[in-house]
């Protein structure tokens, strides 16, 4: 970095601000994203760290434009460029909306470093209060390809969210400041005995856009990067919208390797927990029972109803806990289906059980058995849910299963086997 740049930097920059790893961060992202237009919501040191990465990316664009053009000679540089690095100069801008509310702001020393630097021509100030800007004046901008906040709550961030994302095209990022917060969580011990502790945790808006990015089709990717030796001011949020050419293409991953001539055999690495189910039937039932008895103290209350402890007070009583806590675990577990409550006091619910219990789908039966890998492999997925895991079956059983669904029943053997999802030793076939 330049003398006059870190001197800038270093008056503009506050302990308290939270940026000091955050401001560079922010720079190569711009350099690495070489986006045409940038939005900062609130002015600061990280202005500035917007400025010098639009500076250096413009910078490599100039250069690239001359690699591709033969006007200059980098071999190495040209043979991973886009052609289209030359098509047209690079002519990025920042666009930041500041309304000068705040007391001591920087702006003004913002927009004078940019003019010492030579960046101000690249900067624009819009002195407004964010949400006085109507939709017309949103839509003057363009396409937003990159979005800096740093200026305001949760409740704000969801606003300037719900008004820019739309904004935002493919490829596109918004970043956001302190995605994780400082609180405090009441927690048991191992005798059951409620404290209060403080805890590091994501906040509501990283929460919520954890669920969004989790739903199928979300078209969007949320990353959240922390700084565990701070307790605030931490951190960065980073949302990406999806390009159409990101799409899910549908092909299995085996077969996706082999055409690109590596080794099919290769296994997916299964870094997550599959996808859960539609909430329906058995499925509804016994998600709500794992979830009422993963806590210990509901667990507890639970044991003692079924030990014929039939009154609130009885529950406490027996578990030394205190009425507010147990009545708040058997509204839980009421609410899940385990216990409920009439005149004569609390009891479990027996029935629960047998409504939990998981129950086979066979899968329909087949005319002909697809001969595309990929339709294939899903149809033997359905099929192998025939068999119960690690269960030895002798291949006459499996005949018998595999008979109800197609005739064939070696060829859909010997595709399961090959497909790794049914084993095969001495005669006996089991599900891994």
């Amino acid at each position: 970095m330049s003398e006059p740049a870190s001197e800038a930097l270093t008056a503009l920059t506050r302990p308290g601000m939270g940026t000091e790893n955050a401001g560079p961060a922010l720079r190569a992202l711009t350099t690495m994203l070489r986006p045409r237009t940038v939005l900062e919501v609130g002015a600061g040191s990280s202005t500035l760290h917007l400025l010098l990465g639009l500076r250096d990316a413009r910078a490599e664009a100039a250069q690239d434009r001359r690699i591709v053009e033969g006007e200059a000679g980098a071999h190495e540089r040209a043979s991973v460029l886009h052609p289209r690095s030359a098509v047209e100069d690079y002519t990025p801008r920042l666009l930041v909306v500041d309304d000068i509310s705040v007391p001591g702001t920087s702006a003004d020393q913002v927009r004078e470093a940019a003019r010492s630097l030579g960046l101000d021509d690249m900067l624009t100030f819009i002195e407004r209060d964010f949400f006085a800007l109507t939709d017309a004046d949103l839509d003057q901008w363009g396409p937003l390809d990159l979005v800096w906040l740093d200026a305001g709550t949760q409740a704000d961030d969801a606003g300037f969210l719900a008004s820019l994302w739309p904004r935002v095209p493919p490829g596109g990022t918004v970043v956001l400041h302190e995605p994780y917060m400082a609180t405090t969580v009441e927690i048991s011990d191992e005798q059951g005995r409620a404290r209060v502790a403080g805890r590091i945790v994501p906040t509501p808006l990283l929460q919520e856009l954890r669920r969004q990015a989790a739903a199928p089709g979300s078209g969007m990717d949320v990353l959240a990067l922390n700084e565990p030796h701070k307790h605030r001011q931490t951190g960065l949020l980073l949302l990406r919208r999806h390009g159409a050419w990101e799409r899910d293409r549908g092909a299995l991953f085996s077969e996706e390797l082999e055409a690109l001539g590596e080794p099919a055999s290769t296994e997916p690495p299964r870094l997550a927990a599959p996808p859960a189910r539609p909430e329906s039937g058995a499925d509804d039932v016994t998600g709500r029972i794992l979830a009422a008895l993963a806590d210990e103290t509901r667990r507890a209350v639970y044991s003692a109803v079924v030990l014929r402890a039939d009154t609130a007070q009885g529950v406490g009583e027996r578990l030394t806990m205190t009425p507010a806590r147990t009545a708040k675990a058997l509204a839980s577990l009421a609410r899940a289906g385990l216990v409920t409550h009439t005149e004569s006091g609390w009891s479990a619910v027996d029935d629960v059980w047998q409504k939990a219990a998981p129950r086979r789908v066979r899968p329909p039966s087949q005319t002909t058995i697809p001969s595309r890998r990929g339709k294939r492999r899903v149809f033997l997925e359905g099929l192998v849910q025939l068999f119960e895991p690690q269960r030895h079956y002798p291949e006459s059983s499996v005949n018998d299963l595999l008979r109800e669904i197609h005739p064939d029943v070696a060829a859909l053997r010997r595709y399961l086997v090959e497909e790794q999802l049914l084993t095969r030793a001495d005669g006996q076939y089991w599900r891994p």
